[in-house]
């Protein structure tokens, strides 16, 4: 993880976010305890990370860069944490620590996600730029809502027939899950970053691209280490897709199948890179880095 490592250092990522949500003197089981457990527990900080690389295509992010990047991973948070209860993935373990339905029980693990969701947005009334609010939060409800994210995740329960009673999943039916539950995510990163960067309409349309490639990528590779790493190195079950009769792309493809895949979607991405006006070595690298990492 050295390239990610290096650059969440250098761009003091870390420290940045605990500036802007962590609580202090948190009370046991109240929540904020609750979001700083989650929150700060180990974490690859790949979309704050992807806000501020976009941000660098066009010069040095700045204040509002790391707003942004903070909303999002607030955002990212309370999806893992409702995806980890007992009515979806049902996992005891994230990011290396017991998850908090498990600690406390599924309302809290609830209420817990809820304030994460709802202290995302409050984040963005500290974005000081007024002529590109509109734009950003378009985005934001846009990737993280009914149409992106949220609809990944009711796909998922639909084509698990955990909704509809019939099993209805095919490789067509992952990657579409895929798109918007991984996907939409990668995208916002990339788009709230470049937006307040200066990017024109045609370059977003493209960080659009490379978003959902970058997805692709990164969701293939999660399945790959589901079936070949282990929790101790994973901070997370490993196994659950197969526990839990879940479909994903190496269950119909195999490894080397799904590997074939990852590596098409991740040279459809370096297209995209190489017109980038900037920034374009990190982004191939970090490419590199998605289809090597073991965790």
């Amino acid at each position: 993880m050295g390239l990610v490592t290096d650059e969440i250092a250098r761009l003091n990522i870390e420290s940045e976010l605990k500036k802007l949500m962590y609580y202090e003197n948190a009370p046991k089981a109240s929540l904020e305890w609750g979001m700083n457990h989650i929150m700060f527990a180990p974490s690859k900080r790949v979309r704050p990370l992807l806000v501020l690389e976009a941000n660098l295509v066009y010069g040095e992010p700045d204040s509002d860069a790391y707003i942004l990047a903070a909303a999002i991973e607030l955002i990212h948070t309370y999806s893992l944490v409702h995806d980890d209860l007992p009515c979806m993935d049902n996992d005891e373990l994230r990011r290396g620590v017991q998850t908090l339905h498990v600690l406390h029980g599924d309302a809290y693990g609830v209420l817990v996600g809820d304030a994460l969701l709802t202290e995302g947005y409050s984040m963005l009334a500290r974005y000081t730029k007024a002529e590109k609010l509109a734009s950003i939060l378009k985005i934001f409800g846009e990737k993280s809502g009914r149409r992106g994210m949220v609809y990944g995740q009711m796909l998922d329960l639909e084509y698990e027939q955990k909704l509809s009673g019939e099993k209805k999943m095919s490789v067509e039916a992952v990657n579409e899950v895929n798109r918007y539950k991984t996907g939409c995510l990668l995208q916002l990163s990339l788009l709230a970053g470049a937006i307040n960067g200066g990017a024109s309409d045609n370059e977003l349309k493209e960080f659009d691209k490379l978003g959902a490639a970058i997805g692709d990528v990164f969701q293939i590779k999660d399945d790959i280490l589901d079936e070949t790493s282990s929790t101790e190195v994973l901070g997370k079950p490993v196994g659950s897709d197969e526990r839990n009769e879940k479909s994903s792309i190496v269950r119909f493809l195999g490894i080397s199948g799904a590997e074939d895949l990852m590596n098409k979607r991740k040279n459809d991405a370096l297209q995209i890179i190489k017109e980038l006006p900037g920034n374009r070595d990190f982004f191939e690298k970090f490419l590199d880095f998605l289809v090597t990492r073991e965790k």
